[in-house]
């Protein structure tokens, strides 16, 4: 922390009895110092450099159980903040040791940011570029074994891959893999006999993509997205001859490659675990985080649906959507956007003590990642508008929702990443909602007027749009969204 921000900070200490009328021991001891406060700084050395401000001191010194009495007590000091400021104060007289202490280290080059998250982008569209490629395989296929399907892997990913991620942080990659492996058996099982009576073609349908969704979670969550992203390659390969017409032995080489996908994605489970012998926690502390992932997984359900209901709805099996372009390019742009916005705002915190400075940094940084939010936003709007008035364009409104949808896309990870799910839920759900409830229980519209669903669509995804816009712009500034 610098010095200027302290300057509010009192920095004499307030009238003392003589230690012996106090009943407290000497402060010296022969030439050693006993002095309480400075002990504290010294044990508090790393806490007051990574902090913003005092308040946040004052933060973890009561976390720790010093409070306003013992201040008084042990300290001397009147309250817990003026404690935390003298603790500051001791921490800026010894600089040099804290300059020595915390060293800024490198991070990865642009390069390499851009690399894993154009690596990580593309895992993520793995399960959607596939579908889309092998779309003439599963055309009439039962609506449960695509879209139930779908659904299932989408929201179960999501609820899945938060999970994973608990378990990385506390018992490491194998318990991570292991868990989203036995979730997405359970998935499996459960689907299984939701589709009894379907037949074999339905099965290999639901299961191929709850495989591809399982690989993408356990490829993320375990961060080995480039050796599952070389696995992945002749699944690309095959989809792509699957597209142009080859035949049943491209089915055949695609189901090949998934199989051998799979088991390069979760070869973890195989590893030993690092967590040795440590229980897992009990139930009662497990309930927390299955709330959240349930909460989660209703967010990528309602992602889901959504992309089913304006993008996916009545596509022709011989050829790729326009609607899909947007989305196949705006997703590594939306992760290359979010990547940006979180290393500026972590060498903000890094190299920023003073709480005023890194606020108007957090101010700068924020507006401009919401800049670059609004773009998808007030494009679709743009096409959306010139369709109204008579100006055609190739994709028409269908293209102009596709865009408004990566926009939303877009908002719900942003909300999401912030702590704001049960917002992001919303705002995915509620146009969600509307257009595939008008669609099926007003079917007379569609019939009357053909475009009214693409118009709809628009409507809905403009209403969800420009609020969450606005939410996720408040998020993004709000400094407590980053702890």
């Amino acid at each position: 922390m610098s010095a200027d921000s302290l300057l509010v900070v009192p920095m004499q200490r307030r009238a003392r009895p003589p230690a012996l009328e106090r009943g407290e021991s000497l402060r010296y001891v022969g030439r050693a110092s006993t002095d309480p406060v400075a002990a504290l700084a010294d044990r508090m050395l790393e806490d007051c450099v990574g902090a913003v401000d005092v308040d946040e001191v004052a933060a973890i010194l009561e976390a720790n159980g010093i409070n306003d009495r013992v201040a008084d007590r042990e300290y001397g000091l009147p309250s817990v903040f003026a404690l935390a400021g003298r603790v500051v104060a001791r921490t800026v007289e010894t600089a040099a040791t804290v300059v020595q202490a915390t060293p800024l280290e490198e991070g990865p080059t642009p390069r390499a940011v851009i690399t894993d998250t154009l690596t990580r982008a593309t895992i993520y569209l793995t399960p959607l570029a596939i579908g889309l490629g092998a779309a003439a395989e599963v055309d009439g296929a039962p609506p449960l074994a695509t879209t139930g399907t779908l659904l299932l892997g989408w929201g179960g990913g999501q609820a899945l891959s938060y999970l994973g991620y608990r378990a990385l942080s506390e018992r490491g990659v194998t318990a991570a893999a292991r868990l989203l492996g036995a979730g997405f058996l359970g998935l499996a099982a459960v689907w299984a006999v939701a589709l009894a009576g379907s037949g074999v073609r339905a099965y290999t349908i639901a299961g191929v993509q709850l495989a591809l969704f399982a690989v993408a979670a356990v490829a993320l969550v375990t961060r080995r997205e480039r050796v599952v992203l070389a696995a992945a390659a002749p699944c690309w390969v095959a989809t792509a001859c699957v597209a142009l017409g080859a035949g049943t032995w491209a089915v055949t080489a695609l189901l090949g490659g998934v199989v051998a996908l799979l088991a390069v994605a979760f070869r973890p489970v195989a590893g030993a675990d690092v967590s040795g012998r440590m229980p897992w926690r009990r139930w009662r502390s497990w309930r927390g985080d299955i709330g959240y992932a349930l909460l989660y997984g209703l967010v990528g359900t309602g992602q889901a649906a959504l992309l089913r209901a304006v993008a996916l709805d009545g596509i022709a099996p011989h050829r790729v959507p326009v609607q899909a372009v947007p989305l196949l390019v705006g997703v590594p742009l939306i992760e290359l956007t979010l990547v940006w916005h979180q290393r500026r705002i972590a060498y903000a915190r890094a190299v920023l003590a003073d709480r005023a400075a890194f606020d108007r940094r957090l101010a700068r940084i924020s507006k401009s990642t919401a800049g670059v939010l609004s773009v998808p936003v007030a494009l679709g709007a743009a096409i959306a508008g010139a369709v109204w008035v008579g100006i055609s364009g190739p994709g028409g409104q269908a293209l102009a929702a596709a865009i408004l949808l990566t926009g939303v896309y877009a908002l719900c990870l942003v909300l999401a990443a912030h702590g704001r799910a049960g917002t992001a839920a919303l705002v995915v759900w509620w146009p969600t909602l509307l257009v595939a409830g008008v669609g099926h229980w007003a079917p007379a519209l569609v019939h009357v007027a053909p475009t009214f669903t693409e118009t709809l669509a628009v409507a809905t995804l403009l209403g969800a749009g420009l609020p969450g816009l606005a939410v996720a712009a408040l998020v993004l500034r709000d400094p407590e969204s980053y702890r």
